[in-house]
């Protein structure tokens, strides 16, 4: 059973994963799959609006950086594409606010994960369908399978 270190905020997603069977730890020593949550915390100010996002990815990289963690999870929303595009552009980058800045440099940094030899998967997620998504991010987490080094999926 997956040993789960958490960075967020601790709502529907880490319940449903210490429900599922994941035990939570402490300490990146004791765990074997981590997931970081990123969330938007509203705050007036954007350098504190971005400790939801890339505040939170970065503890966690610091974290998994040398340790023996076989998965990670990255759940964000989709602020980093629902935006406004570019003129003649008909996909990519659309940042909604400083919100979606974060968020797409959660993406970015996700990346590091794959580089320390972490399998890692990045779950954009519509806040309103987190539910029909949990059983697919506790399936990644329990599998034995030959995944990618690194994909970003959006639900």
């Amino acid at each position: 059973m997956p040993r789960l270190l958490y960075f967020g905020r601790g709502k529907v997603v880490l319940d449903h994963l210490i429900q599922a069977g994941c035990t939570p730890v402490r300490r990146i020593q004791d765990a074997n799959v981590v997931v970081v949550e990123s969330y938007d915390n509203h705050l007036p100010n954007p350098f504190e609006r971005l400790t939801g996002t890339i505040g939170l990815m970065r503890q966690a990289l610091d974290e998994i950086e040398g340790a023996a963690i076989e998965r990670m999870v990255v759940i964000t929303d989709q602020s980093s594409t629902q935006g406004v595009m570019r003129k003649g552009a008909k996909s990519g980058v659309a940042l909604d606010d400083v919100h979606g800045l974060g968020s797409l440099t959660v993406e970015v940094l996700s990346r590091m994960g794959a580089k320390f030899g972490v399998k890692t998967k990045v779950y954009r997620i519509q806040p309103d369908k987190i539910q029909d998504s949990l059983s697919h991010i506790y399936a990644f987490l329990v599998s034995d399978e030959n995944s990618p080094e690194y994909e970003v999926v959006s639900q």
